[in-house]
């Protein structure tokens, strides 16, 4: 009785607040969506008629296509490929077709599921249509093996258009860089020659670095004629970025997104379809970040973890021997990269000696430390 007598008197004061004749007062607005100025991820959907696609959840209206400064047909684009999306102001957006890998197919397993593409063993169930000697736009995001950081492959794209075919782009982590024989390692399997004068923006080359290289094949080895070093930085602000996560601190404050960036997760960042325990290594999100701080983490896949097994670890110790790449800890060895961080004041230079706590992801079998902080314990 009391319950109906409340309805009553609420439904009265509802009914007196807005006239009587209003019944739109009580109808929330549509939720207008807000797209991302710039888009980084892999395409869900191409409506070839309406000319639209969607990447990370959102459809943009396609002003035009392209490869670098090369225009590209819309029909270029497919379901899962790499892309970068900018929004135009009324004409629509840019799409930035973003491949991993670019090539000829070198060999393909009777099977079809493995085939080889500069240098590098794809895992990937390859369209009938494609064969040996056909140039192919691979699109994929990292994937940790038994062997290091490889390619999970999302997408093989066969090249038709002639002014596209018959360039070589690869990207990768760089690693056994040699300053003697100008050489560095991409992925697993490959082989860069490069010279100073290659390198974009006047960038030092470091083992760690997530590179894009452009050049061509010869002699098995990859001869470069571009060097980039890709990263993310402030220009990316208020970008969406769609990409797996590579390492992720102890206590939830840092993670790496596609091994070429680091994101701060504080008290303001916002997470959808999951929480802060559901950030592990292998993980696909999409992150919105402004200067260096996630504001958003969105998880795909279920927390899936489908690429591949990371490894991290933790170690407590004092270091006994530094040496150029990496430093002595209970008689292991851990090495340095790009990406590791010191904390407290410390330097490559004041390590030896010190009680410290290190943290890191194991690559190519080495121990890689991420960071390093003193250890008062």
């Amino acid at each position: 009785m009391k319950n109906s007598l409340l309805a009553v008197l609420i439904g009265f004061i509802i009914t007196g607040c807005g006239g009587g004749s209003n019944e739109s007062a009580s109808i929330p607005p549509p939720v207008t969506e807000v797209k991302p100025v710039v888009a980084q991820g892999s395409i869900n959907r191409v409506d070839y008629n309406n000319n639209t696609v969607d990447v990370n959840g959102h459809a943009y209206m396609v002003e035009r296509v392209e490869y670098g400064i090369q225009p590209l047909s819309f029909t270029m684009l497919k379901p899962n490929m790499m892309v970068e999306v900018a929004m135009m102001a009324k004409s629509g957006a840019v799409v930035s077709v973003e491949p991993t890998i670019v090539g000829s197919v070198s060999s393909i397993h009777p099977d079809c599921k493995n085939f080889m593409v500069n240098g590098v063993t794809l895992a990937f169930t390859l369209d009938p249509q494609i064969e040996l000697g056909d140039w192919v736009m691979v699109s994929s995001l990292p994937q940790a093996t038994a062997d290091g950081l490889d390619y999970k492959v999302l997408s093989v794209i066969k090249i038709e258009q002639e002014d596209v075919a018959g360039q070589f782009e690869i990207e990768g982590r760089l690693s056994e860089l040699d300053q003697n024989t100008k050489t560095f390692k991409l992925g697993t399997s490959t082989t860069v020659l490069f010279s100073p004068d290659v390198i974009e923006d006047n960038a030092v080359l470091k083992n760690g670095q997530w590179v894009e290289v452009k050049g061509h094949m010869v002699n098995n080895e990859f001869t470069a004629t571009e060097v980039e070093v890709e990263t993310y930085d402030d220009s990316d602000n208020d970008h969406e970025i769609e990409g797996i996560v590579t390492w992720v601190n102890s206590n939830k404050t840092e993670f790496e997104l596609n091994a070429r960036g680091r994101f701060v997760i504080n008290a303001q960042t916002r997470f959808e379809d999951g929480n802060k325990n559901h950030l592990v290594s292998g993980e696909l999100v999409e992150v919105t970040a402004i200067n260096g701080v996630a504001k958003e983490i969105e998880f795909e896949n279920d927390f899936g973890g489908e690429t591949g097994t990371w490894y991290e670890f933790e170690r407590k110790g004092i270091v006994t021997a530094v040496y150029q790449d990496h430093f002595v800890l209970g008689g292991e060895n851990y090495y340095l990269d790009a990406y590791t961080e010191f904390d407290d004041l410390l330097t490559v230079n004041t390590l030896n000696g010190q009680y410290v706590d290190i943290e890191g992801v194991i690559i190519d079998g080495k121990y890689v430390v991420r960071e390093i902080e003193r250890e008062n314990g």
